[in-house]
């Protein structure tokens, strides 16, 4: 015996005139064949909400793997998803969505519109969301830098030392982490992530420029006894 629950019913009662009733009843026929077989507007706007709300499940927890790996892009994921998390201690400006990939883009505009509906907190769909969320703000030390903090002016050169770069076996792209000194006692750390096009560029850039400063001679800031680089 089935224990589901009886749907609860609702009498409705119309008065028509009479060279309308045949139609009514053909609409209200009508109505009740499309709502057994679930095709009824409304319950097809609530099917099309429950596959977006899969959809964007499925993005969020592919954008959580990625921000949990290594690849060039995987900073940038972090930084989103720290800002849904908590946008007032980990501001993310829209426009750095332009440094993913299309599909990478589209994967956070899905979850976008999860967010929009306030269903939940975006940590709280997974099992510990909250540590998880945590464990990637410390990884890519996010709560280590400054709240709001402006990027350099695009006019004005800035000193920087090279510090490291995060890359995965078998990808392109790549970040690259320096230091950046915007004043006499404001040094930042700040990470590049570099397309597989950018990173070629940008290779070729920087060996062009030693060669030619090679095939000048010694160059001006080279010392007594340097070599020339084995790579050139």
């Amino acid at each position: 015996m089935s224990n589901s629950p009886t749907p609860s019913t609702r009498s409705l009662a119309f008065t028509v005139q009479t060279h309308l009733a045949e139609a009514l009843q053909e609409t209200v026929d009508d109505f009740f064949a499309k709502a057994a077989g679930g095709t009824t507007p409304a319950q097809r706007a609530a099917e099309i909400r429950a596959q977006d709300r899969d959809a964007s499940l499925d993005s969020l927890a592919y954008l959580l793997d990625v921000a949990e790996g290594s690849s060039g892009q995987a900073r940038v994921v972090a930084e989103f998803l720290a800002g849904l998390y908590n946008g007032d201690d980990y501001p993310f400006s829209l426009t750095d969505l332009r440094r993913l990939d299309e599909d990478l883009l589209e994967h956070c505009l899905q979850v976008l519109r999860l967010d929009s509906r306030h269903a939940t907190e975006v940590h709280r769909y997974f099992p510990n969301g909250e540590g998880r969320w945590q464990a990637m703000i410390k990884r890519w030390g996010l709560a280590d830098e400054p709240a709001h903090a402006p990027l350099p002016d695009d006019d004005v050169v800035h000193s920087c030392q090279y510090e490291n770069k995060l890359d995965a076996a078998g990808y392109r792209d790549v970040t690259l982490f320096v230091k950046v000194a915007v004043g006499p006692d404001d040094v930042r750390a700040v990470g590049l992530a570099l397309s597989a096009a950018d990173s070629e560029r940008l290779a070729a850039d920087l060996v062009a420029v030693h060669r030619l400063a090679w095939t000048r001679g010694k160059p001006l800031d080279a010392d007594e006894n340097e070599p020339r680089p084995a790579w050139l």
